[in-house]
């Protein structure tokens, strides 16, 4: 007999295919075409990791420190040490270089301009080495990189029991970004007082029996709050998860004072975006919370597919290493998740892509 344990659908393993944000994602991709085609060069690879390099902040270490918490078009906001903020305008030098949420950066006094006091107050001359650097793939070779936090300690991704329905490809995704970063991960899942007690989340079962720690909360009856209020205690948390999961309800009840904007579902069964950029915000308990927008996805193209046998421990090293002729539906492979299976190739597979929005009749 076939075993599919996972999700209440036998359908379950396709929620983290494209075709399920098709309909709301159609336009957005046709723009993403449109750009990258606009963009193409007579340059076939760029060097990934040399555009995520930093120029040499030594010549600047003799001014202050701070923390980049937000980042404008113009400017960006700084928090210092005591938690009071600053807004900077960016040093010439930094031209090209991307910077996130969490940066630890230098600056310099700046005169005030006294007739736009919400101005810049001083100047960013300086990135300071990145301790970690959480990062998703881009949508071409141009740009191979998203970046997302830098200097985070945890990755937390949100999972709501209903409402979205849970999606363990997304949680997959979001184990392998944690792994490249360094980053220790967490499953928080929402919505549990909308699920019978009887229901144990099966689609939980393959990370659980890796160990990976996942706290079952609910925001309407305070359920799993004191855990990650206690998880919280100096430390630089990253919360990802797709619209709708209820990730401002969540930082809503950890700390009510913010009163952060929270969505309904929308027509296509999938969450209303409310929070529009990462947001740097510090806690009662000595730590901080980075709060992201609502996430579609979370590419993986690019990453090292070596991060794969730590996701998938369960699968032997030669099927990790080319999944690509194993068929998840086949019986004699006698397998406990076919979606696992299923997973792991999509991931390999995407691993290896290239400028996915270039035309192909080029």
């Amino acid at each position: 007999m076939r075993k599919f344990r996972l999700g209440q659908s036998r359908n379950a393993q396709d929620l983290d295919s494209p075709e399920v944000y098709a309909r709301e994602g159609r336009a957005q991709s046709k723009r993403r075409q449109q750009s990258a085609d606009r963009l193409q060069t007579g340059i076939e690879a760029h060097d990934g990791e040399t555009m995520l390099g930093l120029p040499d902040a030594e010549p600047w270490m003799h001014y202050a420190e701070a923390t980049l918490i937000q980042r404008h078009s113009q400017w960006v906001d700084l928090e210092l040490e005591d938690r009071t903020q600053l807004r900077a305008s960016l040093s010439g030098k930094l031209k090209g270089v991307k910077l996130v949420v969490g940066d630890r950066v230098r600056f310099s006094p700046v005169p005030v301009d006294a007739v736009d006091p919400t101005g810049p107050q001083v100047q960013v001359v300086a990135v300071m080495p990145r301790r970690t650097l959480l990062k998703r793939g881009g949508i071409d070779d141009r740009e191979p990189w998203q970046l997302i936090a830098a200097n985070a300690d945890e990755l937390w991704v949100c999972a709501a029991v209903v409402d979205p329905p849970l999606r363990p490809g997304l949680l997959e995704r979001a184990q392998t970004l944690a792994l490249a970063a360094g980053l220790t991960f967490r499953i928080v899942v929402t919505k549990r007082d909308r699920a019978s007690l009887k229901d144990t989340l099966p689609e939980l079962d393959p990370l659980r029996e890796q160990q990976v720690p996942v706290i079952e909360t609910s925001a309407l009856k305070a359920a799993g709050l004191e855990a990650l209020k206690e998880l919280l205690r100096d430390r630089v948390v990253v919360l990802v998860g797709h619209s709708g999961v209820g990730k401002s309800t969540l930082v809503n009840a950890l700390m009510p004072e913010l009163l952060l904007k929270t969505g309904d579902m929308s027509r296509w069964g999938t969450g209303r975006q409310t929070t529009t950029a990462a947001k740097w915000l510090p806690t009662p308990y000595g730590g901080t919370l980075i709060d992201t927008p609502g996430i579609r996805t979370l590419s993986v193209r690019g990453l090292d597919r070596a991060l794969l046998h730590t996701v998938f421990p369960e699968m032997p090293s030669e099927w990790v290493e080319d999944p690509s002729g194993l068929d998840p539906e086949d019986e004699d492979l006698n397998l406990d998740y076919p979606e696992r299976l299923q997973s792991l190739k999509r991931l390999w597979e995407e691993m290896g892509e290239r400028n996915p929005n270039q035309s192909s009749y080029r």
